[in-house]
Order: C-alpha cells, then structure tokens, then sequence
C-alpha cells in the first residue's frame, strides 16, 4: 500500500526515514494540524516531496483547554478532585488559597492563531493581557501589550506558552526563566516537549517557587505507566488541548482542501 502513496496525513506522530523510503511515488505530506518537528524536513525536501501543516484551523480548541486550565488551577480543581476521589472533604492546597481570574495579568509567550485567539477569549474577563513573540503580531481589535520576555516572566500570574518547537525554541522556558516567576504564578503549556522545561517547572511547583503548571505534550506518547500519576500542583493531561470534535471536523475538511489545491482539480 505504501507504495501507492502519493500523499501522507500525519499527526505527531514521527515519520521515519524508512517509512519514507517505502513511498517512492510519495509527493506531499499533508500535516494533520500544525507543527513539522516529526519530519526529517531536509531529507523530505532532497526527495522532492512537498509538506503542508494548517497553522490555526483547530486554534479555538486549544485556546479554550487554555482557559479551562487557568481557572482550573486557579481554583485548584485538579486537587480538589483527587482529594475527594480518596474520600477527603479538601477545599485547596494548604497555604494557597483559591484564587480567580478577574484581576490578573495573563502572560502569552507565542502570538499566532493560538495566543490571538487566547486574547479574544479573554477580553471580557477583566484581565490585563501581555504578549511575546519573535515575530511581529497583528493586534488589531485587541486590548494587549507587547512587553519583553523578561517583563512579561516577572509580571504575569498566569504564563501561557504556545510556541511552535523550532531551532530557537528548544527549552525556551527553562529554571532560569521559571526563576524570574512570581511564587504565585501559574505555569501553562500547550506547545511541544521540549519548548518548557517540565522537570524544572515540576520541581519549582514542589518547591514552592511556582504555584502551579500544566502540561498537554510529552516527548514519550503514549507516557508509560510509570509516568503517569497525580502531583499536587500539576495538571497533566494526555494531548487533548485540540481534542474537540468541531475542531477535528474542521480539520478533515481542512485536509482533503489542501490535498486538493496541491494536486489540482
């Protein structure tokens, strides 16, 4: 079957060099959402064969998991809920009490269509919003303000990171950056492992330098079992942050229109 291949969908999945080797007739792989950091994009383009992602057709799915993680651990859900699992009547983590939302300053580390429609959610709820991107943004009809790396780490309450994993990116929020975080704060990740140090972040939520974090990507997915399991402090969750079926619809549409427009009619 592989041979008769003349287009490949792929998620995250990686796409090895055998695989490849396997299609010869192969001319486009056609990414089912965004990201390339599973291909080999230099050997991929040596054989001629062109790649295309859909950078913001599922953004509303991810950006709304963004906001469910704020105010779930703002108001300490994930605790609350494995606590009563085990039959214990807890309302929060000792010492951190319940917070909500109205009021705080929202750090975006990452403007595209993710942190852009991050800000449209957010608009209405009496937030102050901070943006910071290596590419100019279109802020157009947004009440942001672009602020450097450093500020928006020192100022936000809560940091929402949703950059791509490229070159530049690779433990972009590491110790150092978590170490200019408010103690307060509240650490959120949607981009690929790697992009956010998660052992470093995991031991500052132990340690008390970092309220909490949450984290949708893993180097390893499926995790093993032995990976797996409830930290107070942290919301884990198996990549979902797209996981919505009207952003999956969007996307096979999405798919089969930019299969089409490569191919022709």
């Amino acid at each position: 079957m592989l041979a008769r291949l003349d287009a490949l969908v792929v998620g995250t999945e990686p796409v090895s060099n055998a695989l490849l080797a396997a299609t010869p007739r192969l001319k486009l792989i056609q990414r089912w959402g965004t990201g390339l950091d599973n291909i080999d994009r230099d050997h991929v383009a040596s054989r001629g064969i062109a790649t295309a992602e859909l950078p913001g057709v599922n953004a509303r799915s991810v950006s709304e998991f963004i906001l469910l993680a704020m105010l779930a651990l703002l108001r300490q859900l994930p605790d609350v809920t494995v606590s009563w699992s085990r039959g214990m009547w807890e309302t929060g983590r000792v010492g951190l009490p319940p917070r909500r939302l109205q009021g705080k300053t929202v750090g975006l580390m990452g403007f595209g269509a993710i942190g852009r429609d991050l800000a449209r959610l957010l608009q209405s709820l009496d937030v102050d919003i901070l943006y910071h991107d290596a590419v100019a943004a279109d802020v157009a009809g947004l009440s942001v303000r672009h602020a450097a790396k450093e500020e928006l780490l020192e100022s936000a309450d809560i940091i929402s990171v949703q950059l791509p994993l490229n070159p530049a990116t690779p433990c972009a929020i590491g110790a150092p950056e978590i170490a200019l975080m408010k103690r307060s704060a509240i650490l959120i990740s949607v981009s690929r492992a790697g992009v956010v140090d998660e052992t470093a972040a995991r031991l500052a939520v132990r340690e008390g330098r970092l309220a909490a974090a949450s984290f949708d990507n893993f180097a390893i997915e499926p995790l093993p079992a032995d990976k797996i399991g409830y930290t107070p402090g942290i919301l884990a969750t198996p990549h979902i942050g797209g996981a919505a079926i009207e952003g999956f619809e969007a996307l096979i549409d999405a798919c089969f229109e930019s299969i089409t427009r490569h191919f022709g009619p």
